[in-house]
């Protein structure tokens, strides 16, 4: 474990305060204004061509979200968002971070250098090696063929139990599959990915308890349904395009329940860029009613919710009978737990429960979204079980408008977790692997990011490999993930543009530059397609059609491993998959169930559903049928004048990648580094608006310490603050992970605020800066 003294910010300079502007908030999402947002990423980037065909057939998917697409009846002129626009924009950046730019900073230099710099700097034209022992401190350009050999050299002498194959959730259905079984091939189930750190709580709660680990409802059960209760979400911000299925839910009649500690503008007014009334700036009404609770209150607030379902006997008999078990013991507990408790931990009044269940009691069919703001605390899985207990009693599950929605935050963060990309596959799985290639299929379960990461930062694993992403910018405990990857033999990262990781690079490193989804991807038999899946299981493909890179030595992610896999294991089977993915998805076909004629369900508009056990009422449980669960409380009892922290997304990013410096939906811009704290909860510390603290986190082996951050009064509940990602992550213990599925409680971080003695405009006046 590491001292207390390890965990202090690493580069002072990439953390000075950044002077953020604060004033009034934005109060309707989307519109016009979101239109010319998207316009100022798209135009000046040539983004343009790729929008007007994103999310339609023969175009290409959105590497953002992964929100569905609506029925191919029911599409809109265009199907793309304004952070779809700014993720386009990344990919098709006239800029470049060529070999003049790698020339220019060192390592050392780069660490000094924001998300935001660093990713502004455009597309990474060649390969490129860093070598700490040469003593040049910089990036230097290698050809591929002695990249590839430096990485076979790697894998043969890395013993496997001593390598991580992490995987982004923007990575293809073809390139996922061919990284699990590269890792496979090296030995090793060691295939962390970027789910384990945000909805594997959704995962292992719907598996315990529905049968399989995804939601269960389709677009249309959204658009129809009577009730949407929404809980820790934002998707103005974070799937901005689910605001039109909840436009067309008001439409259509239905009501929608908002459950979050702040009240987000997407949760609250939108207006339709694509409808005269949005066209005219007039907002139109989301969520009916606003539940304000406290962080990692919602588990209290679904069991206080369920007392009164039980109580008002608005459970649904035959469903429960028929495709139930575990209710006897499940309703006895939830009698039993105590209401002022309950209460307390959600920090929702009984009146407003009984509002809300007045609302349950005039719907037909129900549907319960969430997405990190549930996933991402110590008590996720139980909270996730909780509210699958509220859907179970009231039978709306497998059913039209009804089901369980947990939004996934990358574009194919699911198809990854379906193509095998996890610790911990079946040995059915691992066997149809090994029956389709031939060789022995490691059958030891692996290590997911937490434990991975424990691992690099305790010297047990030496070569890291990347399929895309900036992990030592999202994962938890920075400090500790720097340290982790300074330590490493060899990284290797498959990426489009600089990122924070590049300046963390172990004693060797690799950086290996990809088409992006926009990008022609020309391979021995032709232009490629490759696909993804949505959070609807939706299975679709995905063809780039710019040549506007074509001068980069840039190489698909598909070709670049099965090369690796050639040049390391001399197998003859990556040569067919790299020069034809139609052979990759042969290969899925047949050892993944549900994937029958894949290449021609996949060319198809729209592409195809992939099977759903709960949408049919098919439970497969070890009971076979779906199970309610006993979940106790558990209160989180804050020290004195200690708050609750949440990390959040700012408007303008998508998970490390940081578009601008404005977060219009909550006041900010032109900065990142401010905590938004509930007044009362300032006043009782002697702070106010614009003053400057430094944010301590308190964990068993030390505090950790986020420097320079603006206080700004915010509508939050009490005894909790908000703050943004990754500039927080510093804050986040390692050891801090939810029980079963392991993800960084990144949104139960135990923090005091040390005031630094001045104000934000004091300060701005000491360094010389213009008011």
């Amino acid at each position: 474990m590491t001292s207390p003294t390890d965990h202090n910010p690493v580069n002072p300079v990439a953390n000075k305060y950044d002077h953020p502007k604060v004033g009034n908030r934005t109060k309707h999402a989307a519109g016009l204004e979101g239109v010319a947002v998207s316009m100022r990423h798209a135009v000046p980037n040539h983004g343009i061509l790729p929008l007007i065909n994103m999310n339609k057939s023969g175009g290409v998917d959105c590497p953002g979200c992964a929100w569905p697409e609506p029925e191919q009846g029911d599409l809109g002129i265009v199907e793309f968002c304004e952070n779809g626009a700014k993720a386009i924009a990344e990919e098709t950046t006239p800029e470049r971070a060529d070999e003049e730019f790698w020339a220019s900073y060192t390592v050392e230099e780069l660490r000094e250098k924001t998300d935001h710099w660093l990713g502004k700097q455009g597309r990474i034209t060649t390969p490129l090696l860093y070598d700490r022992e040469s003593g040049d401190g910089h990036y230097r350009p290698i050809s591929w063929d002695d990249a590839y050999d430096l990485i076979a050299k790697h894998l043969q002498e890395t013993p496997a139990d001593e390598a991580v194959y992490y995987t982004s959730g923007r990575a293809s259905n073809e390139a996922a599959y061919c990284f699990g079984l590269l890792a496979r091939r090296h030995g090793t189930n060691n295939l962390p990915d970027c789910g384990n750190l945000c909805h594997e709580s959704t995962g292992a709660a719907l598996t315990q308890t529905v049968g399989l680990g995804k939601g269960s409802v389709t677009m249309k059960d959204i658009e129809t349904t009577d009730l949407f209760i929404s809980v820790g979400q934002n998707p103005g911000t974070n799937h901005p395009r689910a605001l039109t299925a909840f436009h067309k839910l008001k439409r259509n009649g239905g009501k929608m329940i908002a459950v979050n500690p702040i009240p987000e503008t997407g949760l609250m007014k939108f207006r339709e860029p694509q409808s005269i009334k949005g066209t005219l700036g007039l907002s139109e009404k989301l969520a009916d009613d606003y539940v304000q609770v406290r962080l990692d209150g919602d588990r209290a607030f679904f069991q206080q919710l369920n007392r009164e379902v039980i109580k008002r006997d608005l459970i649904d008999h035959n469903f429960v009978e028929q495709f139930v078990h575990g209710y006897d013991e499940v309703v006895e507990h939830l009698k039993s737990l105590d209401p002022e408790e309950l209460e307390r931990g959600s920090g929702v009044p009984q009146k407003v429960v009984e509002k809300v269940a007045d609302r349950v009691a005039k719907a037909d069919s129900i549907v319960v979204g969430w997405t990190l703001g549930v996933t991402q605390h110590k008590n996720a899985v139980y909270t996730i079980r909780e509210m699958v207990n509220f859907l179970l009693l009231t039978g709306n599950i497998g059913k039209p408008g009804a089901g369980t929605a947990p939004f996934r935050g990358h574009s194919n963060v699911q198809g990854d977790r379906t193509m095998g990309i996890w610790e911990k596959m079946s040995d059915t799985f691992l066997q149809s692997l090994q029956d389709e290639f031939g060789f022995d299929v490691p059958r030891e379960h692996g290590m997911d990011s937490v434990d991975s990461f424990r691992a690099m930062r305790d010297g047990k694993a030496r070569l890291f490999f990347s399929l895309g992403g900036n992990i030592v910018r999202v994962m938890s405990d920075t400090s500790a993930m720097e340290n982790g990857f300074d330590r490493q033999d060899l990284t290797v990262h498959l990426s489009t543009k600089p990122n924070g990781s590049h300046a963390w690079p172990g004693k060797k490193a690799l950086i290996l530059p990809v088409k992006a989804r926009t990008d022609v991807d020309m391979q021995a038999s032709g232009p490629q397609i490759v696909s993804a899946e949505n959070s609807a299981g939706i299975v679709s493909s995905s063809e780039g059609h710019r040549r506007a890179n074509d001068d980069l030595n840039l190489q698909s992610e598909t070709e670049i491993i099965c090369r690796i896999g050639e040049r390391a294991f001399g197998d003859d089977f990556w040569a067919p998959m790299r020069d034809n993915y139609d052979v990759v998805r042969d290969h899925i076909e047949n050892t993944i169930p549900g994937f029958e004629n894949y290449n021609e369900r996949v060319r198809q508009p729209g592409g195809f559903y992939l099977p759903n056990g709960p949408r049919e009422r098919i439970f497969n449980t070890d009971v076979k049928k779906a199970k309610l669960t006993v979940n106790e409380t558990n209160v989180i009892d804050l020290p004195k004048d200690h708050l609750l922290l949440s990390t959040v997304r700012s408007h303008d990013q998508f998970n490390s990648t940081i578009y601008g410096l404005d977060d219009r939906y909550r006041g900010v811009r032109h900065g990142r580094r401010v905590i938004f704290v509930n007044g009362e909860d300032l006043r009782q510390r002697g702070l106010k608006d614009g003053d400057m603290v430094d944010i301590v986190s308190v964990w068993d082996d030390g505090e950790r310490r986020a420097p320079n951050f603006r206080v700004v009064e915010y509508d939050s509940a009490k005894d909790c603050a908000t703050s943004y990602f990754p500039e927080c992550n510093v804050l986040v213990p390692l050891d801090n992970t939810a029980d079963y599925s392991n993800t960084p409680a990144y949104k139960s971080v135990v923090i005091r605020l040390e005031p630094l003695g001045y104000t934000a405009d004091e300060l701005k006046e000491r360094e010389g800066q213009p008011a």
